[in-house]
């Protein structure tokens, strides 16, 4: 009955109010009948009455806090009085919100963005129940061989059902012009451990995976709208992959965009063979935990189950485990979510630095409300109650801040998604996801609240320190506390803004050092190309090789052209296959394993790229496919594996003894060349001649006279006529291929900069307010020193050498706040020092300029102050 009591109280407020009114009316007449009959006056029994009973504005208040339906009218009346007070006050409200708008737009923009990227890239219903099985043994994590997968399907009782994938590539026809794709063949059980459906038609199921069956595909929704312009009526269409016909018979919805870059699922129809091969070590699976099953039991019954294969295989599985990790940590790797988290803690300093920054001018503000709220106080009014209206005003303004703020980070992300290209953002899953949904909206609501309590807290008990009697009386003008809390916000602001700069100034420097690294190649006047052969046509080594024989001859030929060359791997673009390594006659020792970077290359490539022979010979025209195969090894591979004595004469072979390879003969020793974008290490490299040893999905380079990318259209043409089903994308320079690889980092600096800039924006904005303020409060103080002899010079000190304490104080924290985050980049980028003193010197001179500079107009108009007007307008 209570309850119903309460809900019905909503609909009969004002009635409410009345009962509360008549029954606290009735209390002071009963009392004032008992102070007539003990004698009073009844001028002195009513004021007794009124006395022992208090304001009765504030009694109703307090009565109406134990029942929510009052209690929501009394919010509603602090919000219309909230908005009436910020009416007054627009330039105050405009700029409030506006900053506020920036420190939460930034911060909805970049949840948004780490949302779909990092922590919800899949929508897949329960994803942290999904896991990635591998193999595991000395050098580390590989992919199942598919006679495991098998005994784990039928063994593990942790998992509801397991799925397979193996990547492909194939050259599509029949839809428009060739293109190279990827594709993944997967079992039927892929659908169910996503818990994914079609988005247009239909997935595969078991019976289409069997030979002879699996000619159907599912597209990804990516691919379907690139490719075929999202036109549902394709269900059913046949296309050529390799020259086999496949039928089109779904497409994935846009938000499974897993596995990453994949353009369509095939089904995995394995041979009995393949059912039975220990050593194959190239399926990924995935699998779905049953409910109650937690990552730890499930790694220990894996751990079970493989000792038990070890014991019944051992000629394959002795010595190899499984291993389980969530899927999300598979996609997201180690890199990305370490970005995304200092840019989020980046983030969360600006809207620090705005909040200190709105404090700041609350507490201007609550200077010229004293008297008001000195008059609110006498008239009743708690501590707590006007803390409550204030704080109120500042969730107000927070609210529409926020929503300010989201429209700012919809236009962010809008920009964000546009810049991104696309032949990056495919590899990205959750790119295509990135918006501001309802997660963000009730993200920024949070923030909303909690910028409007940090920034009005302390202005709102700073409010309430007042000297009740003396305000009324003349309004007191002397603002010490404020002068001290503002100065402690302004402090706070350069501290942070100084270790933002910081951060982003070595990031910046680290990207561009990274960026710049292949400058001595002259990237911006190569051309790449990147064929990918038809491996059904292009089965052999020799149709390879005949093929890029007769690529580079047509290239050769055409005008503007200086050179032409072939590798597998560019220096400094992330790539190249580290193999398996065995020396003739040096056996390697337990334990140990010796690794080295395959690259293929044409015998001009080590003049192209300046790396120098130091020893023996280059590659000639005579290393053939029906000469002895040969090799140059690096010279970190003879200081490494030989100890520094010569290679020249030795035979080495690469691939483990499952996959035998031809021993090649070193002929050669070059210069180290860095194949790695991120690390420092130089991994052993062994070349091979590109005549004898040809892969596919190498690297066409063309050296321009002039602008490389108008040698675009005639390479296309001159590689199409030797064969048009050959596709060359992506076509790009150099310089663009590593700025590629880049894009991550080049947008998480992008993202520090912008908060470094806001911040360090809002810091001058803050020393600027304190410093007017200060000049403000103190203009009579000013007016007695100028009157009494000081000069204008001695005012305009005194003024810089307050501005000049608080930046030296905030640049003091934030220089060891900077420290902290230097080491953090370090660790993260090549070529940053966390000491470098030169980006230290340069912030700390822009900040000191900056601050000072922010401080000198305030410091100017208190020089000019009139002795006599400040006298007398006091």
């Amino acid at each position: 009955m209570a309850l119903f009591r309460r809900l019905t109280n909503l609909f009969r407020q004002r009635d409410l109010d009345r009962d509360i009114a008549d029954e606290l009316q009735s209390h002071i007449d009963l009392r004032v009948e008992s102070n007539l009959a003990d004698g009073m006056s009844p001028e002195e029994a009513r004021r007794d009455a009124l006395l022992r009973f208090g304001n009765p504005t504030s009694t109703r208040e307090r009565v109406a806090a134990f029942d929510a339906s009052l209690a929501l009218a009394g919010f509603g009346r602090d919000i219309r009085y909230a908005a009436r007070q910020l009416r007054k006050s627009p330039g105050f409200t405009f700029t409030v919100i506006a900053t506020l708008a920036i420190g939460i737009g930034v911060n909805v923009a970049i949840f948004s963005s780490m949302d779909a990227v990092v922590l919800r890239p899949l929508a897949v219903p329960a994803l942290d129940r999904v896991m990635v099985l591998s193999e595991q043994q000395q050098r580390g994590k590989q992919p199942v061989t598919l006679a495991d997968f098998t005994d784990l399907q039928r063994q593990n009782r942790s998992f509801e059902d397991l799925a397979v994938l193996q990547g492909a590539d194939y050259t599509l026809s029949g839809a428009g012009d060739a293109a190279q794709i990827n594709a993944d063949l997967v079992s039927a059980s892929f659908f169910s451990v996503l818990r994914t459906q079609a988005f247009v038609g239909r997935v595969f199921d078991q019976s289409e995976c069997q030979p002879g069956r699996d000619a159907v595909a599912v597209l990804n929704y990516g691919f379907w709208k690139r490719h075929f312009g999202a036109n549902s009526s394709i269900i059913g269409q046949k296309i050529q992959l390799d020259q086999h016909d496949y039928t089109i018979i779904g497409v994935l919805p846009r938000t499974m965009q897993y596995p990453p870059a994949v353009d369509m699922l095939l089904p995995f129809a394995p041979t009995p063979a393949q059912l039975s091969d220990r050593t194959d070590h190239a399926y990924l699976v995935i699998g779905r935990a049953r409910d109650g099953a937690t990552l730890k039991s499930a790694q220990s019954e894996m751990q079970i189950i493989s000792e038990r294969l070890s014991k019944s295989y051992p000629a394959t599985n002795q010595g190899w485990t499984i291993h389980i990790e969530p899927l999300l940590n598979d996609i997201n790797g180690d890199l990305t979510p370490l970005y995304y988290k200092l840019i989020m803690g980046a983030t969360m300093f600006v809207l620090l630095v705005v909040c200190a920054n709105v404090a700041n001018l609350q507490l201007a503000r609550g200077v010229a409300r004293r008297s008001e709220i000195a008059m609110r106080t006498a008239l009743g009014a708690t501590r707590r109650r006007i803390i409550r209206q204030l704080l109120t005003e500042n969730i107000l303004l927070a609210l529409a801040g926020a929503g300010l703020g989201i429209a700012f980070a919809a236009i962010y992300l809008h920009l964000t998604l546009v810049l991104m290209p696309a032949r990056v953002a495919r590899y990205i899953p959750g790119w295509d996801n990135i918006s501001v949904n309802g997660r963000a909206l009730t993200f920024s609501v949070l923030l909303a609240v909690f910028s409007g309590i940090v920034a009005g807290l302390a202005p709102s008990i700073e409010a309430l320190r007042i000297r009740l009697v003396d305000q009324l009386r003349s309004g007191s003008r002397q603002a010490t506390g404020h002068s001290r809390l503002r100065s402690i916000f302004a402090v706070a602001q350069i501290s942070l803004a100084v270790a933002l700069v910081i951060g982003a100034a070595l990031m910046a420097k680290g990207m561009s050092s990274m960026f710049h690294q292949a400058d001595v190649y002259s990237p911006e006047k190569i051309l790449t190309l990147h064929p990918e052969l038809p491996a059904k046509r292009y089965d052999t080594p020799e149709k390879q090789a005949d093929w890029y024989s007769n690529a580079l001859d047509r290239l050769r030929s055409l005008p503007g052209t200086s050179r032409v060359e072939l590798a597998s791997a560019l220096p400094y673009t992330d790539s190249g296959w580290q193999l398996d390594l065995t020396i003739e006659n040096r056996p390697t020792a337990p334990g140990k394993l010796q690794t080295a970077v395959r690259l293929a290359v044409t015998p001009g490539y080590f003049d192209a790229f300046h790396i120098p022979i130091l020893d023996g010979r280059n590659f000639t025209q005579g290393d053939s496919m029906h000469s002895t195969p040969v090799a140059i090894v690096s010279r970190r591979f003879a200081d490494l594996y030989l100890s520094g004595a010569s290679p020249i004469g030795h035979r080495i072979r690469l691939g483990d003894n499952k996959t035998p390879q031809p021993w090649l003969t070193i002929v050669g020793v070059s210069q180290e060349a860095n194949y790695g974008l991120w690390e420092n290490d130089l991994p052993p490299a062994v070349y091979t001649s590109f005549a004898q040893q040809p892969l596919s999905g190498s690297v066409i380079t063309v050296f321009a006279k002039s602008e490389p990318m108008s040698l675009a259209t005639p390479a296309r043409k001159a590689l199409a006529s030797i064969d048009a089903a050959v596709p060359l994308d992506p076509v790009l320079t150099y310089r663009n291929l590593i700025r590629d690889n880049l894009v991550g980092l080049i947008y998480a600096d992008s993202m520090l900069a912008l908060d470094a800039f806001i911040a360090l924006l809002l810091s001058a904005i803050g020393i600027f307010a304190v410093m007017a303020n200060l000049v403000g409060e103190r203009t009579r103080e000013i007016g007695v020193r100028l009157a009494m002899g000081a000069t204008k010079e001695d005012v305009l000190r005194m003024i810089i050498r307050r501005a000049s304490w608080l930046t030296g104080t905030g640049l003091v924290i934030g220089l060891a706040l900077a420290f902290a985050l230097a080491r953090l980049v370090a660790n993260l980028l090549r070529g940053v020092r966390p000491d470098d003193p030169m980006t230290f010197a340069a912030v700390t001179i822009t900040v000191v300029g900056i601050a000072l500079a922010a401080s000198w107009f305030p410091a100017r108009q208190a020089s000019r102050v009139e002795p006599m007007k400040a006298l007398r307008s006091e």
